[in-house]
């Protein structure tokens, strides 16, 4: 098992402290809902894009499966051996950016993109799908590897922590400025609802509900294939959660 020794250093706090300010900007800057769907779909191919590139045999729709799974249970399958690591990375007042960072270096692919995710969602630091912080890796990525390779066997993880910090403000940084900017997508149709889809939303909104495509059909009277892109075009843009495969799928708010 890797060394969780590290020194918290004042750089390293600073950079906390940064990061958190821009946490604070980006969920406190309201965005018309198209805006929002749009910045947190390009964080979501941001993610699976860097993990299929650092790991290419991972298979991108499962890897896409894998995060919404995450964004609605606050959990991924774990290796039988991961208690110890839990544990300390569960201790009282430790950092979500710690954590992530932790966890991204104590596990192998894909654990070590979707366990870090866990604690940045359930703590809020992925600021409701917003930030992307994985994106850095393939940018930097002989410097990556090497950190990832030397903290494994080194007596502390310091480095790494620090060099996992300042990737995540970066990342927060540029997120920030998405947020603050103007959209510079031309294509509005690809992010706006239509009524029916719209309807769709306000039937899932009492908890527990879910809906098929087969009740599309019904409730609205459309095609077996109109319900279908009305569905993915949803759960692509992250509204619906897909459950099951082929005709026993159903569809899930998120």
């Amino acid at each position: 098992m890797i060394s969780l020794s590290f020194n918290l250093s004042p750089g390293l706090k600073n950079c906390l402290t940064k990061i958190d300010n821009f946490r604070n900007e980006i969920l406190t800057t309201p965005l018309p809902p198209a805006r929002l769907l749009e910045l947190r779909w390009k964080a979501s191919l941001g993610y699976v894009t860097a993990w299929t590139t650092l790991t290419p045999t991972l298979r991108p729709a499962h890897l896409k499966q894998a995060l919404d799974l995450i964004r609605q249970s606050w959990a991924t399958e774990l290796p039988d051996d991961a208690t110890p690591i839990l544990e300390y990375l569960n201790s009282p007042g430790l950092h979500p950016i710690i954590q992530a960072a932790i966890s991204h270096l104590a596990f192998v692919a894909p654990q070590s993109y979707l366990v870090p995710q866990v604690y940045l969602h359930r703590r809020g630091y992925d600021c409701q799908g917003l930030v992307c912080l994985d994106e850095f890796w393939p940018k930097n990525l002989d410097t990556y590897k090497q950190l990832l390779d030397t903290n494994a066997k080194t007596a502390g993880i310091t480095q790494w922590v620090e060099y996992y910090a300042q990737a995540a403000l970066y990342q927060f940084a540029l997120a920030e400025r998405a947020v603050l900017a103007p959209s510079s997508e031309s294509s509005k149709g690809l992010w706006s609802l239509s009524s029916r889809q719209k309807s769709v939303l306000a039937h899932l909104e009492a908890p527990g509900s879910s809906i098929t495509n087969r009740q599309v059909q019904h409730l609205f009277r459309v095609s077996q294939i109109t319900a279908s892109r009305d569905l993915s075009k949803m759960a692509t843009l992250g509204l619906l959660f897909a459950h099951g495969h082929g005709r026993s799928v159903y569809y899930t708010r998120i």
